[in-house]
Parts: structure tokens; sequence; C-alpha cells
């Protein structure tokens, strides 16, 4: 099945299909692929990990990875670990950090004495940057309302233990502060965020110019000082040539790629709708001229105290180049990309932030944006799992995609929890309503910082909250779990009459055995004569029904079954009609008993046994592999158990878990440690 299977397969010679439309001898659609004359001449090497079974491995003495993804994750974690790759972060602030994406200027088209002319307008200025850190350091504010309430709450508690708690979280909402962004600054360098190569750095004057970035930096290292993080990263695009200017140090020639056909390579991006490979006309940096048009940057950014640099396509994208005069396949670019990532981190001592994260990037960057925590969700998928986070949790920083992108928030911080990722926005200050008129920019919707400001702090303290104590855990444990839809009331007591008013049939047909069995026993034992005394313990029957319908006995004796007729009544009822048939003469009786206990004691003992024909109740525990499936189990993977651990210095292990729905509807679920737990829709528990 190819939909559920891994395999390598791999292209000695690359090839590429050239689009025959585009000549001008060819008046149809159509494509011809061109192979190249070079080919990969390295080794070709798989390795392969044995997994242990489940059953196996609770034999053996020492850890195992179990035949799950789990397993591979854990491994894969081990591995990176093992050969230098990952390592445990360190200093570890109180508060999870938050990203911020800030858009810096863009080019309009306005009107001089009539004529149209071009100019660029600030998006974001440096100090708004600022303003935006202040705002959000300062943000308890919001919470006055919660503040106020928790904090009359333990103004009016007489018990002590109670006062405590609610003064605790008083005190939460009234000392609350953000106090580790790190802002990523796109497009506040020369004509914004259509800017031209990096190699002579300008600062858009728009923005602020060179004057205010420096005030930006100096205000950031006062708060870093003061035991706060406010980190400034520039995003520079070294993979692509957007546009060009004389004298901008970038050579076509030289440092632009080239494809099979000796054309210039450019971006593609692959189009669902057409099935193609669409061109955005940036055109693609050659590998090998990477460090190069680094060095002609560098000598202009180091002269800023800047301590961190944003190179997102870095970790995104990975370009070969088919020149015939310098040819640089995959594996090559890779290690063009890794040896300069290693002099920016280890020589130049910036700290990097990269997008999505390729793997080679992963031992010098320190942040990660736009990380793949949650699946495509096409057809054949069947759930997502955090793959990333539990591989990458406790040794890199990263975030998910922007979640004021998303459509549904509530799960986005339900991802966020799952693979233990941060908060990330992509804000703008001022002029949004400009980008709707552009073509490329208009992309960047509901950007407003002023509108998002509540929603940040609110969702921020959230995640913050649940998991801002684990940044040095180790995820190491996932799975979906089952659980049950809860009913309406509707539904519930329409499920409890159906199941009373089959009771009573199934009691019938349970006092007609008693009565059946009794007269066999007489029969063998030669007692025909006797008289059969039926006695019918309701209250045990009663109880028993009620373990089954998840009541009290009360509660399921004052059941209102059929109008005002409760179900004890009805019990009542068909046990009155059988009793009075076999009724105590006083002599010569033989006293049959239909009961639920066991420990009961007469003259012919008949154990009441109930078992019903409808699936509405479950006792099963959410991981039971052989689970009692209701009418209202939800087993299709959108409720989640994720494992957060710790070795702490005293060598016991810390663990939290967290249950997460995604369902749009609540649940309970039932893990066995004596508590039932109900989660609303987009809803989570901590425990631990």
């Amino acid at each position: 099945n190819k939909l559920g299977s891994v395999y390598c397969q791999y292209s000695p010679y690359p090839s590429d299909e050239y689009d025959l439309s585009n000549t001008l001898s060819v008046g149809g659609a159509g494509s011809y692929t061109i192979v190249s004359d070079s080919k990969f001449n390295g080794s070709y090497v798989t390795r392969y990990v044995m997994l242990t079974d489940s059953e196996i491995g609770a034999q053996l003495d020492g850890s195992y990875y179990p035949t799950s993804y789990v397993g591979m994750a854990n491994y894969y974690r081990d591995y990176l670990y093992a050969n230098g790759t990952l390592k445990a972060l360190n200093n570890i602030k109180d508060n999870m950090p938050l990203y911020i994406e800030a858009l810096g200027s863009m080019e309009i088209i306005t009107k001089v004495l009539s004529f149209p002319v071009t100019k660029n307008i600030a998006l974001t200025e440096f100090e708004d940057i600022v303003t935006m850190y202040e705002e959000l350091y300062n943000s308890s504010a919001v919470f006055e309302q919660e503040a106020n309430y928790y904090q009359s709450l333990a103004d009016a508690e007489q018990d002590a233990d109670k006062k405590a708690e609610y003064q605790a979280i008083a005190n939460g909402y009234k000392e609350f502060v953000i106090d580790n962004i790190n802002f990523k600054l796109s497009g506040f360098t020369k004509d914004g965020l259509l800017g031209v190569y990096p190699t002579k750095l300008r600062w858009e004057k728009a923005c602020g110019g060179k004057r205010q970035f420096k005030k930006l930096l100096e205000y950031a290292d006062e708060m870093n000082e003061n035991g706060s993080v406010m980190g400034i990263y520039p995003d520079f695009d070294f993979m692509y040539l957007n546009s060009s200017s004389m004298f901008d140090g970038v050579s076509k020639k030289q440092n632009v790629s080239k494809m099979i056909d000796e054309r210039y390579a450019s971006k593609q991006v692959y189009d669902a709708i057409t099935r193609q490979y669409i061109s955005y006309f940036s055109l693609v940096i050659s590998p090998e001229s990477l460090d190069e048009l680094y060095s002609k940057f560098s000598k202009k950014y180091s002269k800023y105290d800047v301590n961190g640099v944003s190179l997102a396509t870095f970790g995104s994208d990975l370009n070969s180049n088919f020149d015939e005069d310098v040819l640089v396949n995959r594996d090559d670019a890779e290690k063009y990309v890794s040896s300069l990532l290693k002099r920016i981190s280890v020589e130049d001592g910036l700290d990097i932030m990269v997008d999505k994260g390729n793997v080679y990037t992963l031992e010098y960057v320190s942040h990660i944006l736009n990380a793949s925590i949650d699946s495509s969700h096409f057809k054949h998928s069947s759930y997502a799992i955090p793959f990333v986070g539990m591989v990458l949790h406790g040794s890199v920083n990263y975030a998910g995609t922007p979640i004021n992108y998303s459509g549904t928030p509530k799960y986005e911080i339900l991802k966020a929890i799952e693979s233990g990722a941060s908060l990330y926005y992509i804000l703008c200050y001022q002029n949004t309503s400009y980008m709707k008129e552009d073509l490329i920019l208009s992309d960047y919707y509901g950007v407003n910082y002023s509108s998002w400001y509540e929603n940040i702090v609110r969702t921020y303290k959230e995640l913050n909250d649940a998991t801002g104590d684990l940044q040095d855990y180790l995820i190491v444990d996932h799975k979906m779990i089952i659980g049950e839809r809860i009913r309406t009331d509707i539904e519930l007591d329409d499920n409890y009459k159906t199941l009373m008013t089959e009771a009573c049939e199934m009691l019938e047909s349970e006092i007609t055995r008693a009565v059946t069995e009794a007269y066999a026993t007489l029969q063998a034992e030669g007692e025909l004569g006797k008289n059969l005394v039926l006695n019918v313990d309701v209250d045990s029957i009663i109880s028993n029904f009620a373990s089954i319908f998840n009541l009290s006995l009360e509660e399921a004796k004052a059941y209102k079954v059929n109008g005002d007729v409760t179900f004890e009544e009805l019990v009542n009822a068909v046990v009155s009609r059988y009793e009075t048939e076999y009724a105590a003469v006083g002599t010569n009786d033989y006293v049959v008993c239909l009961t639920a206990d066991t420990s009961a004691v007469a003259d012919f003992v008949v154990t009441f046994e109930y078992e019903s024909k409808y699936s509405f109740f479950t006792d099963s525990l959410a991981t039971d592999k052989n689970y009692v499936y209701t009418d209202y189990t939800n087993d299709i993977g959108n409720i989640a158990l994720v494992t957060y651990e710790k070795t702490l210095e005293d060598g016991t292990v810390d663990r939290v878990q967290f249950i997460l729905n995604y369902n749009i509807y609540s649940v309970t679920v039932n893990l066995g440690d004596g508590n039932e737990y109900t989660l609303d829709k987009y809803e989570y528990v901590r425990i631990g």
C-alpha cells in the first residue's frame, strides 16, 4: 500500500521537466525530461534500526524503543544527542518565549502634484518595537477583572488553605508580565518586504533608519541586562535574489544557480490546483556563493551591537546549481549551508533563527519558526503526531505557524501543548490597510497589532501556565486515546428510560427463570408437594441496575421512567405480581430468592444476571486494547495523551501529562487513576 509505506529512492542523475509550450516551435502543451550529464559520486547509505515489541521489551532490563512512532522519535532524538546535533537547553527563563514577526515597510504608489510616484511607508518602525515590548511586558491590566475577583474570594475566605490558594491566583494575575519576547524583523532594510539582496546593508529610512535601529538595540540590551529577554533578529534572505540594484555586490553570472537546461534558476512553489511548480521570479543564489556574499554583508552587520540574526530560508530551502562550470548537488549544498551556519554561530557569535529547521541546521540554531507541528490533513492521513516536538523539545526553542493566521486559535493552542511549541504572531503596528492593495503582500491578513494585543496576552498566559515550566522536559510518549462523547440531557434521559424499560422486561424474564429452575430442583428431589415462595431482593437488583446506569441507588429508584412513575415503582409492580402468586402459606414453604447479592441465603438462590443489548455505557479505560465500545465512543484520533518527563537531580523522574480534546463537542476520558476527566471542546487537562 503506497499510502502506508516508506521507502528510499535514489536518483544518481538529476532530472528536470522542460515545458515545451515555452518554445516558439511548439504550439501545444507538453513537457520534455532533461537529464543532467553529471551524477552524484558519493556513497548511498541507508541505516536500519530494529525496534522492539512491547511484550519483549517489558522483559528486558534496560530501556528499549517500542515498535511505534514514539519509538522512532525517541531513537532519533537519542541519535541526534549522541552525535552532537542536539544539546540540552541552558539559561532557561521562568517564562517561555513569545515570537513576534514584525513587518517593516512596503512600497506604495502615491501622487505628488497629480503625478504617480512610488515611496516606502512604514508598517512598523523601530520605535514601535519598543512600544510593543513595553505594552506586552506591562500587560497585567488585561487581567484586572480576574485579579479583583480572586482577591475578593481571598478576602472573604475563612479557611487558611483556600485563602492562600485564592490569593496566589490573584497575585498571579496582578504580577503577570511577558518578559521573554523575540522579534523577527522582516522588511526593515532598503525597499522593505520586497527589498534588495542584503550584501549592501542599508536600513529603511521609513522605519527609522540606522539611528533608530541602534536605539532599539540599546533598549534591548538594557532589558536583557535586567533579566528579561528581548531578542532582536533582523531577517535576511541570502538564498534568493528578489530584486537587484546597481553595485549591490551580486552578479547573475557568478552568483545565480542554473537549471539543467542552462537557464537561470528561479524560486518555484508547487501549486496543488494546477499540479505544477510556479515561478515567483526570485533567482536562486548558488550555494557556493553564500559564504562570499555573507562576508560582504557581515562587514556592515558586525558594526552593530546585535546578538542575533534571522536566516529564515537557511532552515527551509536547499538548492542545487547545475552550471557546467560549477556543479553543486544537494549534498554539496548542505555542506555549504552547514559550514556558513557554523561560521555565523561559532565565529561571529550570533544566535540564529530559521524557518522549518532542516536537520543540518539544528546544531547551530537557537530558534525555529514555522516548525512542522501539524499534519497536512490530506484525505488519507489518519491523525497528526508531534514527531518534531518529541525529537526537539528540551533542546531548541521552536514555534509552529502564526496563530493569528489560524481559523481556530484554540486548536493551535492544543497543538502547541501537544508538541511543546511556543506562540508565534506576524504583526505590524501601522498602515495595515495598504497591504490589501498589494498583489503579493495581501496575503498578510489579520496582522494589526492593536487588534491582537489582548488576544496575545491572554493566549500567552494560558499556554505559559500550561507548559512554561516544562521547557527542559522531554516529550517521551504520545498516544491517541479513546473517550466518550458527553450526551445531551435529552439523549441521556432517553438512554435511561430505554435501559430501565429493558431492565423491567429482563427482571420478568429472570423471575420466570428462577421459578422454573426451582421447580426443576424440587422435581429432581421429589419435593413437588412443597409450597414455592418467591422473594425478590428489590434493593440489590436496583443497585445492580444503578451501577450499570452510572447512577446511585437513590437516583435510580427515583428516576421517572413514564410520566410520574419511578423506576422503583415499575420494578415493584413487576415483582408484586409474582410475589402475590408465589406467596407464603406458613407451612411446607420452599423459599426462592432472586437477588444480585451473592451472599444471600434461602432454600433456593438464583443470582440475578443483567446483560443489556444496548451499548450506552462503558467502564473501559481510555488505553484499553479491548475497549468496550458504546454508541457514543470517540475513537477517531481526536483525543490525545502526551507525556513530558524530566530526570531530577536526585534521580527521580517528574512526569506531567496532558489530555487534549480536538473534538467540537465535550468528552469524558477514564485513565484508570481514579478520576474521570471531562473536557469541553478544544479543551485540555494537565495531570501532574
